[in-house]
């Protein structure tokens, strides 16, 4: 279905149903409904100390994510083991860790890692043995895209000034950093390029008009691009799903999110209220499990009668049907990561919340305890 030939949608937001519990599922305390997520103490798996909590930095596996933490000065990325509360260490750092990103697969991670002497970049293994090193006087980690294919080819974005990040292509196969022409100077990991394919990546493109449009490219073409979708606002990738967020044409309090798959065909769509808060439009967060067809979503919500004007809905999103299903509530507008197979969100600004969907409940990932 063809962007303006899309119907004005009114969405329905249902309760999800709680599913049978299976086997080995982790457990937790009855929690009420809440904008916040209760993460009172209670849950029968071993949490991680709140005070050495840096952040988790994605996951390793369905049941496994990866964290950092810090205890008296040291930094350290861990598998943490949800079930058991088993954790490994991979890589310790004396220095100040400011960056961590997982590969999709899980098999890589890159760091920053700022020294007296300047900032160092390594691209380490599970078992953290370095595959390359780089070296650069200034500049912060803002964002990186994997290629799919050839994890040793990066898309990497720094930030230098406060002006704005610069992007780079980084091989490790040479140690070459080229910066990327035209491409959009955006503070935002989706306004990065974000690589499709072995040799395609996506980028957004702003014409002299002001309009930004969706485009792909070819590494080895440069100039040659080809233009997905016009008029757009963001844009993010998950697997081979593109989501697309453009204005609507039939309603201009709202806003239409249209999902690609594979690209080039149009899956379908939600309509979402057009917000704007201190920060500028209020743009939705999504994701999806690698090995799972499940879409979720933090979406925003019109509250006339709050002092806020403006609540936010954990859900579940099918855009062949063209509907999302509530399964809670939440404070903010927060990044969210799904478990491989769907099972499980991280959610927050440090994915330091973690979302049962099945039972439809929080578990409980912090508490205050003893340093190790």
């Amino acid at each position: 279905m063809g962007k303006r030939r899309l119907a004005w949608l009114i969405l329905s937001l249902s309760s999800v149903l709680i599913l049978a519990a299976c086997a080995q599922r982790l457990t937790y305390p009855d929690q009420p409904d809440a904008s916040e997520p209760d993460l009172s103490s209670g849950s029968s798996f071993s949490t991680i100390s709140k005070d050495e909590f840096l952040y988790a930095v994605g996951w390793l596996d369905e049941r496994t994510i990866l964290v950092a933490l810090e205890s008296n000065g040291e930094y350290g990325l861990y598998s943490h083991d949800l079930l058991t509360g088993e954790e490994q260490l991979i890589r310790a750092f004396s220095d100040r860790l400011v960056f961590a990103a997982l590969s999709a697969n899980g098999q890589r991670m890159l760091v920053q890692v700022a020294t007296q002497q300047g900032n160092n970049i390594m691209m380490i293994d599970k078992s953290g043995k370095s595959l390359a090193e780089f070296h650069f006087s200034e500049g912060i980690l803002k964002g990186v895209s994997w290629n799919p294919t050839n994890e040793g080819q990066l898309f990497v974005s720094v930030q230098k000034t406060v002006d704005r990040p610069i992007n780079y292509l980084w091989d490790i196969s040479n140690g070459e950093w080229i910066e990327m022409p035209d491409t959009e100077e955006m503070p935002d990991t989706e306004e990065m390029p974000v690589w499709y394919s072995e040799n395609m990546y996506l980028h957004k493109k702003t014409g002299t008009d002001g309009i930004s449009a969706l485009v792909l490219s070819d590494i080895r073409l440069p100039g040659k691009d080809t233009v997905i979708d016009r008029e757009i606002l963001a844009y993010g990738l998950e697997g081979e799903s593109v989501w697309v967020v453009t204005p609507s044409d039939f309603n201009e309090k709202e806003l239409l999110v249209i999902s690609y798959y594979p690209l080039l065909i149009t899956q379908g769509y939600i309509s979402l209220p057009h917000i704007i808060d201190g920060s500028g439009l209020v743009i939705p967060e999504f994701t999806k499990g690698n090995d799972s067809d499940e879409t979720f979503a933090v979406i925003p919500k019109q509250e006339p009668e709050s002092v806020a004007g403006i609540s936010f809905e954990l859900a579940k999103v099918d855009f062949s049907g063209n509907v999302s299903e509530m399964l809670t509530e939440v404070e903010r507008m927060d990044p969210i990561l799904a478990s491989p197979d769907g099972s499980y969100l991280l959610y927050g600004k440090r994915y330091e919340h973690l979302y049962d969907v099945e039972r439809n409940g929080w578990i409980q990932l912090t508490e205050q305890k003893k340093s190790r």
